[in-house]
């Protein structure tokens, strides 16, 4: 095994895997081609070994399609990353909406309802919500999300890949209800 991919400084799935298995799920390609037969990073034709896992064709023969248990891996880390930069997103609406709230508030109680108050009300709530909303999921959010997601791929890639070449590792539960409810 390398080094690289055994010290975890590289992402489990290469650039190229995430913009194929991306576009399989999005139905835009088919699960068909040469892919690496340990990383399942898609390889040109005459590829000798792979670009992101430095494995050779000779040690681990290619293989045709990327198997239902990593296009499973893939839609999990997707929907974790989805839900905490969601998750950050709503908070930045909320934040947004009261803010709005308690402009609101002063501008009826303090301002005798100034529409110069309101009106600033108004312009904190529509541009607040999206600068805070853009702040809190698209980058704080989209930075933990991100590391959450790949920590825990990493984890159940270790489990897929001692489960594969025949080690006791356990299969991790959620990867056992996905292959059980939806065979391809």
């Amino acid at each position: 095994m390398s080094d690289r991919v055994q010290s975890g400084d590289i992402p489990v799935f290469s650039e190229r895997l995430d913009t194929v298995l991306a576009a399989m799920i999005n139905g835009e390609a088919p699960n068909y081609g040469r892919f690496c037969g340990y990383c399942y990073t898609p390889l040109v034709k005459k590829a000798g070994a792979c670009r992101h896992c430095a494995r050779s064709v000779q040690d681990v023969a290619p293989v045709q399609k990327v198997p239902s248990e990593v296009v499973a891996l893939y839609r999990r880390m997707r929907k974790r990353e989805s839900i905490i930069v969601n998750s950050f997103a709503f908070a930045g609406l909320f934040l947004g909406v009261v803010l709005f709230t308690v402009l609101v508030g002063v501008a009826v109680f303090m301002f005798d309802a100034s529409w110069l108050m309101l009106a600033l009300a108004t312009v904190v709530l529509m541009v607040g919500g999206r600068v805070f909303a853009g702040i809190l999921g698209g980058w704080i959010g989209d930075n933990i999300g991100y590391d959450y997601a790949q920590r825990r791929l990493r984890e159940e890639w270790a489990q897929f890949d001692a489960q594969r070449q025949g080690g006791d590792a356990a299969q991790p539960p959620s990867l056992a209800t996905e292959t059980a409810t939806n065979p391809r």
